[in-house]
């Protein structure tokens, strides 16, 4: 009976994942030469070849894709038994690590991990990451959960499931030398400076296509996808930021910012995404099934 060696297989995911040998010798701190021999060795073993060669680029073969997609999810398996047995999924404290984009309000990331907290008693992780990163720690169980204002998972993935939390009114908001732009508003908004989100933010979009169709020319004074950069510059009276009242909620509490108007129409939507596991985290699962804002009093909620 042939036995698969699992050694071949994970150097074969990570000349894969990687793009070339170079790079997943650099990553994997083996050297090139062993690296190219595992990979012969496997593909002797299948009898199938794994890459072909195309101007100087490794390009997976059909057996080749195969191959990578079996070799994610025993990666995937490994990881979780890791998790499993160093006690961080089925102790009494469960760990859940939640990732999310940098372009959610830090406001709603601590209102995840404050319920987490209340559901039980648990440790709770949260980084940062672009929506490739944050989709590749997902798939390989590194994170949990994904907080994102779009939808990072590929559609024709059906390990990772996602559902939309809450759905926010978006204003404007400035320094206290902007309040007098409440008289109106919007069309008060002409050639002020406005702090807005990248211009690949699908929120971006909808605020350009509102300035658009009410025709009214703002100046864009600064572009950054971290609301929190976007808040800090506004506090100091740099522009006028476009964003769900509760991500700056503290900052109207404390007078730093003031709430000009609504934009009328413009919504961001937020989303929590996790995958299946074989061994399942009862907090990961109470934050996909039954998660909700507390809502406190206000009107910003759709």
């Amino acid at each position: 009976m042939n036995w698969l060696n699992y050694h071949h297989l994970m150097y074969f995911r990570s000349i894969a994942t990687e793009g070339s040998i170079s790079r997943a010798s650099e990553k994997l701190m083996v050297g090139q030469p062993a690296l190219s021999a595992q990979l012969k060795q496997l593909e002797e073993f299948f009898d199938q070849k794994l890459f072909e060669r195309r101007n100087r680029q490794l390009i997976l073969t059909d057996a080749g894709k195969a191959t990578l997609k079996y070799a994610n999810q025993i990666h995937s398996l490994g990881r979780e038994l890791l998790e499993v047995l160093s006690s961080k999924s089925h102790s009494i404290r469960p760990h859940i690590t939640i990732g999310s984009l940098d372009s959610v309000p830090k406001n709603l990331v601590v209102n995840i991990m404050q319920s987490a907290r209340r559901f039980q008693d648990c440790h709770v992780t949260a980084l940062d990451g672009t929506g490739d990163e944050l989709y590749r720690q997902l798939i390989s169980h590194s994170v949990d959960v994904v907080v994102s204002n779009h939808l990072v998972i590929p559609a024709d993935d059906k390990s990772v499931f996602s559902r939309s939390i809450a759905r926010f009114k978006i204003g404007v908001y400035g320094a206290k030398k902007f309040i007098h732009l409440k008289k109106g508003f919007p069309a008060s908004l002409k050639n002020q400076p406005m702090i807005l989100p990248t211009l690949h933010s699908k929120l971006r979009h909808d605020i350009d296509h509102f300035f658009t169709s009410k025709k009214i020319s703002v100046q864009v004074l600064s572009e950054a996808q971290d609301t929190t950069v976007q808040k800090l510059l506004a506090c100091d009276g740099a522009g006028l930021i476009a964003e769900p009242e509760f991500a700056v909620k503290s900052m109207i509490d404390e007078h730093k910012l003031f709430k000009l108007g609504y934009l009328s129409g413009v919504y961001e939507e937020f989303f929590l995404s996790s995958t299946k596991r074989v061994v399942e985290n009862p907090v990961v699962n109470y934050l996909m099934e039954d998660y909700s804002l507390r809502r406190p009093k206000g009107e910003y909620f759709e």
